[in-house]
């Protein structure tokens, strides 16, 4: 059976190129709508394989239709795809939850989007096979960080009804103690506790030689654009909105482990999404949607003006590659040289994102990764 994509943007002209591009170019099925009462119906009507969502329209929120996947039961398991223009979604993208699975800005690059869906469908339909043959979250013992004892259990309930051993610990202090004589497979903390915090706690997991490898996940009430960017310098795997309705932060869960094998055979938090495309960078030097896939310092070089860029995981790769395409450099091949003379173009995306001190600190980041890498290669 062909795949089945749903094209939401109340642009006609956009509906029908991309109708052409995904039943052409990748034999899909396509169903497209232009308003967010249509589409919240379909969705309820027949099931699709990808969603490419356009972030506003005439009716309302996309990001609202975003959401209702996300913490749906039957539909959460959907990739999504953000298309927006970035001068539309530059103050709204720090509001997501990191529900979508990539984010394409328009113009878009056919070939480029024609790629993702196919790789995320591909991706996907993998993921549910091997779930059906018993992987995910069974078996896996989760250390989870919480000073509410009620949220605490209530994530450790669900947690062990998924199969997993779940270690409770009520601080950051705790769960590092916990860590120097217990192995985990994964972190849940929470982002705000009493003394050590999550952001803290993490960097020592992170920086620490024993737990360096294990993934991270933070709980947070509120998205919030700076400490999204300082959980991607510490090295922190995935941000999830805190809620009473855990299918959200399962699905991630389960995403994650699901990476995590290829992960580890690369010696490291290696990039996501396999394969290759004129549009997307070697799978050893790309970074992955949802989580963290490199850290300063490893990696090529684009992978690195990425990871210290502030952006997030979401719309950083992309963004980037569009970014070195408007100065004329190909960003995953690129030299120190290329970088620099690549930085304009980049300071201006970042703007478009970022505020104004983030923006500046995420540029004086790369410009001191183009020095370094300039020195390194004389």
């Amino acid at each position: 059976m062909k795949p089945h994509v749903l094209i939401v943007d109340d642009s006609l002209t956009i509906r029908m190129d991309l109708r052409t591009l995904l039943t052409t170019g990748a034999g899909f099925v396509v169903t497209a709508c232009e308003t967010k009462a249509l589409a919240q119906k379909v969705l309820k009507t027949r099931a699709f394989s990808l969603v490419i969502l356009d972030v506003l329209l005439p009716d309302g929120d996309g990001l609202e239709i975003l959401r209702e996947i996300r913490t749906s039961e039957d539909l959460a398991h959907l990739p999504v795809i953000l298309l927006s223009t970035e001068i539309e979604v530059r103050h709204r993208i720090h509001g997501l939850s990191m529900g979508a699975d990539e984010y394409v800005g328009k113009p878009y690059d056919g070939s480029y989007l024609v790629h993702r869906a196919m790789e995320l469908v591909t991706e996907r339909s993998s993921a549910r096979r091997a779930a059906e043959g018993g992987a995910g979250l069974s078996g896996k013992k989760i250390l989870v960080v919480d000073d509410s004892p009620t949220y605490r259990a209530s994530l450790a309930h669900v947690l062990r009804q998924d199969g997993c051993d779940v270690i409770p610990a009520q601080s950051g202090e705790e769960a590092l103690s916990l860590l120097s004589v217990e192995g985990v497979d994964c972190v849940i903390m929470d982002l705000l506790m009493p003394g050590m915090g999550g952001l803290e706690a993490a960097r020592r997991i992170k920086q620490s030689i024993g737990t360096s490898h294990i993934p991270v996940v933070i709980l947070t009430g509120h998205d919030d654009a700076a400490t999204r960017a300082e959980g991607a310098r510490i090295g922190v795997d995935d941000f999830v909105l805190k809620a009473p309705e855990l299918t959200m932060l399962r699905s991630r869960l389960r995403g994650l482990f699901r990476n995590r094998p290829a992960a580890a055979a690369g010696g490291g938090n290696a990039a996501r999404r396999a394969g290759s495309s004129p549009d997307l960078p070697p799978p050893s030097s790309r970074a992955g949607s949802r989580a963290r896939s490199v850290f300063p310092g490893a990696g090529s070089l684009f992978d690195q003006v990425v990871a210290v860029s502030g952006l997030s995981s979401v719309i950083g790769p992309s963004t980037i590659v569009r970014a070195c395409r408007r100065a004329g450099i190909e960003p995953w091949s690129m030299s120190p040289e290329d970088l620099h003379r690549a930085l304009p173009a980049i300071r201006e995306t970042l703007r478009m994102f970022l505020n104004e001190e983030d923006s500046e600190r995420g540029i004086a980041a790369i410009s001191l990764l183009a020095r370094d890498a300039a020195s390194a290669a004389s």
